[in-house]
């Protein structure tokens, strides 16, 4: 290869190598508010603010950017290795709104190659009078393949129930408990080591939920369990990961869910954890694992709760 030839293709392959090397590092975080303002974090259930313009620039001048915050509060900067300040810009906030942390509205970051740093910024505006903690109770709940199936003629597909983060706390239960008996394949999931991964609205549906009321209308949660065979299956009881979604946007069986509109919906991936990451139980719509889509809830009573947790 020629002299000439190899620096053109250097250059044309430059400026690829350089998008691959700063998306291997940068700054993420939320901006909301949050009920625990000494941690410095904003944990699931804290009101998010989305459309927020977040900048980042470099202290030598040689490089600046911006995020905006999406749907749920959440911005990512992508960077080159340096040092950063990350800063607000005040006027994409809510009208009245002001950063509460950082005290001086503003992170020093030094971004060394390969590393990404959370920075949250805690908001002060009068919507965080809501802010709490997010948890759910269900019971008896069965979904059909078909929405509107007769339970009583064709039998329950799948029943699951029972409660997370209860009393908005992790600590009694160990985070909660979550049953799902899958009935076709025989196998009963226990879900007894619970955390929240997060409560948000879903795009496109009109956010909160209504009995209870409450500022969000899906949660996310997270664990360990059990998997075990029922009703002569021999699957042997078989410690399990787990991620589940519940979305509760109004009582299934009334008539906005007989029509398909504003149903209750439910995800679950039953894995196999130390690496193998191997599914056992999967409940989605697509059935893929890699992507969560809800299936929809034709039975039951599911409930999002939202609580200060002040007492």
């Amino acid at each position: 290869m020629s002299k000439y030839l190899s620096i053109l293709l250097a250059l044309i392959l430059a400026p690829t190598a350089f998008a691959e090397v700063i998306h291997d590092q940068g700054v993420y975080g939320n901006v909301g508010c949050d009920d625990e303002k000494e941690c410095h974090y904003i944990w699931a259930g804290g009101i998010m603010f989305p459309g927020v313009t977040v900048n980042i620039d470099a202290t030598d001048g040689s490089y600046s950017a911006a995020g905006v915050t999406d749907a749920e509060g959440v911005y990512k900067l992508p960077v080159p290795p340096g040092d950063y300040s990350v800063t607000i810009d005040a006027a994409t906030l809510p009208a009245g709104a002001v950063v509460e942390y950082p005290s001086s509205g503003e992170y020093l970051v030094s971004v060394a190659a390969g590393t990404k740093h959370r920075r949250d910024f805690i908001v002060d505006d009068e919507s965080c009078g809501d802010t709490g903690t997010c948890w759910m109770t269900a019971g008896g709940v069965k979904f059909e393949a078909i929405m509107g199936t007769d339970a009583a003629q064709a039998g329950p597909k799948d029943s699951f129930g029972g409660n997370v983060n209860p009393s908005c706390s992790p600590e009694p239960g160990d985070g909660g408990q979550w049953n799902h008996i899958a009935h076709s394949e025989k196998l009963h999931f226990l879900g007894t080591t619970i955390r929240v991964v997060r409560c948000g609205n879903v795009t496109g549906i009109d956010p909160g939920s209504e009995s209870p009321v409450t500022p969000f209308n899906y949660i996310e949660f997270e664990g360990e369990g059990t998997l075990s065979g029922i009703k002569g299956n021999k699957f042997a009881k078989t410690d399990v990961s787990f991620f589940a979604r519940v979305e509760d946007h109004n009582e299934p069986g009334n008539d906005k869910a007989a029509e398909g509109e504003d149903v209750d919906r439910y995800f679950l991936h039953v894995f196999e954890g130390g690496g193998s990451g191997t599914t056992h139980l999967l409940v989605d719509e697509d059935g893929d694992a890699n992507t969560v889509d809800p299936l929809t809830i034709t039975g039951g009573n599911l409930q999002l709760h939202f609580s200060s947790c002040e007492n």
